[in-house]
């Protein structure tokens, strides 16, 4: 029989803010498929013609989204993984204006919470691209310059470890977190048109795999045909 809890752990008190960054960063990024989603979408925002998905261990160990978007002006280091800080809108009237698939300053955010997230990026206007740190809280610890053409790398591994439960029954189901990532990617794939998207896997040292690539066509038809195969394709109905 369990004793009673004391006073003191019955009484109401506040939860650190680390603490609620962590719990409601997990109700923002639910699984494999919701991180890979919010990272291709923030490449799509950024006007990126070319997206490049790398899995390791199917997401477990690593996911890296590689874009030639705008990239990250200088000026924005600082506030690229805080709460609540976005580009999109400032007041809640700007909603109607917003265009884009995020708005919200939470992605970024909530992943730094969930996994060790990096950043290397250049900005069209840059003559370097730099590489950024950031720790869980999405503050910014390290900043270098680094080689790189237009666009923006994010880098994030070991997905959930912050969160011991989360992060081994994430491991456990890795097969159906992967399977159902790829469904939401294929989506991604067919409506982006004028924009190639590949993902590859590498499992253990093996080679990298391809999981899927589509040609950047501005057709929907062409995207089907790339994600699903001519097959597929034949048996649509015009």
């Amino acid at each position: 029989m369990t004793e009673p809890c004391s006073d003191q752990a019955q009484a109401i008190r506040p939860i650190d803010r680390h603490s609620v960054h962590q719990i409601c960063s997990g109700q923002v990024v639910l699984n494999l498929s919701t991180a890979v989603k919010e990272l291709v979408e923030n490449s799509i925002d950024a006007g990126a013609t070319n997206i490049e998905i790398k899995l390791k261990e199917s997401g477990a160990e690593l996911v890296e989204v590689s874009d030639n978007g705008k990239g990250v002006e200088k000026g924005n280091f600082e506030g690229l993984t805080l709460k609540h800080h976005t580009s999109k809108l400032q007041e809640f009237s700007d909603l109607i204006h917003v265009e884009t698939f995020g708005f919200r300053g939470e992605a970024l955010s909530s992943l730094c919470a969930l996994s060790d997230l990096s950043v290397v990026t250049c900005h069209e206007s840059a003559k370097v691209g730099t590489r950024l740190v950031f720790d869980h809280d999405g503050r910014l610890t390290q900043k270098s310059p680094h080689p790189r053409q237009q666009g923006t790398t994010v880098t994030l591994q070991h997905l959930f470890s912050t969160l011991p439960v989360r992060h081994k029954e994430f491991q456990r189901n890795i097969k159906k977190e992967y399977a159902k990532m790829v469904q939401i990617l294929q989506a991604y794939c067919i409506i982006s048109t004028g924009v190639r998207i590949t993902c590859t896997n590498q499992m253990g040292q093996g080679r990298r795999s391809p999981v899927l690539c589509t040609s950047g066509s501005h057709s929907l038809k062409d995207n089907i045909g790339a994600v699903f195969g001519p097959k597929q394709l034949q048996s649509l109905i015009p």
